[in-house]
C-alpha cells in the first residue's frame, strides 16, 4: 500500500508550490541562477524508513547546512574542551555573516555562524593538518552519514571564492584575535569547499537522522558519531541554527535545525527523524521561505515539536495485578527517566520502600549511586541473567496479559490485598528499549523489593536489564 507519510509529504509539496515569496541568494553568482520553482521534501526515521516527495533527487550545494557536521567532526577530532575554547555555545542574535564574538574571549558566539564555522573548520583533523586533509575529513564524514560518496561542485566553489571577501575579512579578524592560526586564505578555501558539496534532500534527511538517533546510522545500524557530541550539535542547532530567527523557530517549529543559502533546511528531531526541505527563495534572515513553511506545517500536523509533552513516562507501567500473594507488573515501550521513575514508584507502593536510607539514592547502602554516578547494572544482569522462560513464568501471567492497560496507581490497590506480598513477577516482554537511567531505576526497584524480602522474578527475554 502507499505509505500515509509519503502521501502526506506529497500533499504538502503540492500545497506549498503556490507560495511565491522570497528572493534567491544573489551575492553568490551561481546561486543566483538557481531554479526558484524547485521544491523537495524528505524524512528519514531513526528506524531507517525514508520518505521523499517533490524534487527529492535534485542536487544542490549544502552551504551552511554543512556546519553541524563539521562541528561534529571537530568534536570527534579534537575533543569538546578544545572546540569549546575556539567557539562558543550561545546564539548571536545577528546575521550569519556578522563578526559576532564574545567580548572577553573573542571566540565566535557559536559554530552555526560564518565566523564560528571558520574557527571549527581549522580544528578538523589536527593542529598541523593541511587544507586538503580538512576538506577530505568533512566531506568524508558527510558521505558516511549520507550513505553515498559526496563531491565538491567545482563551479560553485570557484563562484563562491570569487565572492568571499567578507569571509576573508572574518578570517583575518579571527586570526588577529588568535582564534585562527593558519593563513586566512587557506581556512576560507577549505570552508568554501565544505559548503560546495552536492547533496539531495534525501541525503540531508538521512544525515539528520544520524544526529537524531544519537549517532547511529539509520540505514546500517552502525555507530557513526558519539551520542554526547550529537547532543551538543543538536543543542547548538536549537539555539543558533536559524540565525536571528532561531528563537521564533524554536517556539513555533520546535525542531533543532540548520538552514543554508542554497535553500536547504535540515531538521533533526531527537529519537524520531531527520527532515530536509529544499526550495531556493530565501527570506530576510537567509532561510528558505517554503522550507520554513513546510517545517511549520509538519510540526503542527505531525505533532513534532520537541517540547511537546507526551507523558511518555506514565505509560511505562502497562498494568499491576495481584493474584494471591503474587503481584504481576507488566512494563512496556521505551523506558527513560520518567518511565523508570513510574516503575520505581509502583514498586515502592508495593512495600515499605527498602532498607534504611531508601529515600536517599546516594546512600552508602547503595554504593552504585555514590557521587551521583550511574554505575553499570551488570550485577542485576548477572543475578537475573537466567531470566524466567515464558513457559516457566507464573500461570497468572496469561490472565494478566489479557486484562488491558493499567496504571502505576494499581500498585497501591495490589498492596491492599489479603496477606503479605511474597513474589513480584516483572514482565519486560513489551519493553522496546531502556535508557541507562531507566534501567538503573528499574534495577534499583528490584534490589529494594528484595531487601524487603520480596522474591522478584524477571521475565526479560530480550535482555533489557543487561543491555548496553
Amino acid at each position: 500500500m502507499q505509505h500515509p507519510v509519503q502521501d502526506y509529504l506529497s500533499s504538502l509539496v503540492d500545497r506549498l508550490r503556490a507560495e511565491r515569496g522570497g528572493e534567491l541568494a544573489t551575492y553568490i553568482p551561481v546561486l543566483a541562477e538557481a531554479d526558484p520553482e524547485k521544491l523537495g521534501v524528505a524524512m528519514a526515521t531513526v528506524t531507517g524508513r525514508v520518505h521523499c516527495a517533490g524534487d527529492a533527487d535534485t542536487e544542490f550545494t549544502i552551504q551552511s547546512v554543512s556546519k553541524p557536521f563539521a562541528y561534529a567532526a571537530a568534536l570527534v577530532d579534537r575533543g569538546a574542551e578544545t572546540v569549546d575554547d575556539a567557539v562558543g555555545l550561545n546564539p548571536s542574535g545577528e546575521a550569519f555573516n556578522e563578526l559576532s564574538l564574545e567580548e572577553q574571549s573573542k571566540r565566535p558566539d557559536n559554530a552555526m555562524i560564518n565566523a564560528g564555522a571558520l574557527a571549527v573548520h581549522q580544528l578538523l583533523v589536527g593542529p598541523f593538518a593541511g587544507r586538503q586533509e580538512r576538506i577530505d575529513r568533512v566531506v568524508g564524514l558527510m558521505s558516511l552519514l549520507a550513505g553515498r560518496r559526496l563531491t565538491v561542485d567545482r563551479a560553485t566553489y570557484e563562484s563562491e571564492m570569487g565572492a568571499s571577501d567578507r569571509n576573508l575579512a572574518l578570517a583575518h579578524m579571527l586570526r588577529s584575535h588568535g582564534i585562527l592560526h593558519d593563513r586566512a586564505e587557506d581556512v576560507v578555501a577549505g570552508y568554501v569547499a565544505q559548503c560546495s558539496v552536492l547533496v539531495t534532500v534525501r541525503d540531508l534527511a538521512v544525515m539528520g537522522a544520524c544526529l537524531a538517533s544519537g549517532g547511529v546510522h539509520p540505514l546500517t545500524g552502525e555507530r557513526v558519531l558519539p551520542s554526547l557530541f550529537c547532543r551538543q550539535v543538536l543543542s547548538v542547532m536549537s539555539t543558533a541554527g536559524m540565525y536571528e530567527a532561531a528563537g521564533q523557530w524554536m517556539a513555533h517549529v520546535g525542531i533543532p535545525a540548520k538552514s543554508g543559502v542554497s535553500g536547504a533546511v535540515l531538521g533533526a528531531l531527537p529519537g524520531q527523524a531527520g527532515i530536509a526541505v529544499f526550495s531556493p527563495p530565501l527570506d530576510a534572515a537567509g532561510n528558505s521561505v517554503r522550507g520554513v513553511l513546510a517545517f511549520e506545517r509538519m510540526s503542527e500536523d505531525l505533532n513534532l515539536h520537541v517540547m511537546e509533552a507526551d507523558a511518555l513516562g506514565g505509560t511505562a507501567v502497562r498494568f499491576v495485578r495481584r493474584e494471591g500473594d503474587t503481584v504481576l507488573m507488566h512494563l512496556q515501550g521505551v523506558i527513560r527517566f520518567g518511565g523508570g521513575e513510574a516503575v520505581a514508584t509502583a514498586m515502592a507502593d508495593l512495600g515499605t520502600g527498602g532498607e534504611p536510607g531508601a529515600g536517599d539514592w546516594q546512600s552508602p547502602a547503595y554504593p552504585e549511586w555514590e557521587d551521583g554516578v550511574l554505575a553499570p547494572v551488570e550485577g542485576v544482569a548477572a543475578e537475573h541473567g537466567d531470566r524466567v522462560p515464558r513457559e516457566d513464568a507464573d500461570p497468572a501471567l496469561a490472565v494478566a496479559a489479557a486484562t488491558g492497560d493499567g496504571s502505576v496507581r494499581e500498585a497501591a490497590a495490589a498492596r491492599e490485598g489479603e496477606g503479605p506480598i511474597r513474589t513480584v513477577v516483572l514482565n519486560l516482554e513489551r519493553v522496546d528499549r531502556m535508557t541507562r537511567v531507566g534501567r538503573r531505576l528499574v534495577a534499583e526497584g528490584i534490589r529494594r523489593l528484595e531487601a524487603d524480602g520480596v522474591v522478584v522474578r524477571v521475565v526479560d527475554p530480550d535482555g533489557m536489564l543487561g543491555a548496553d
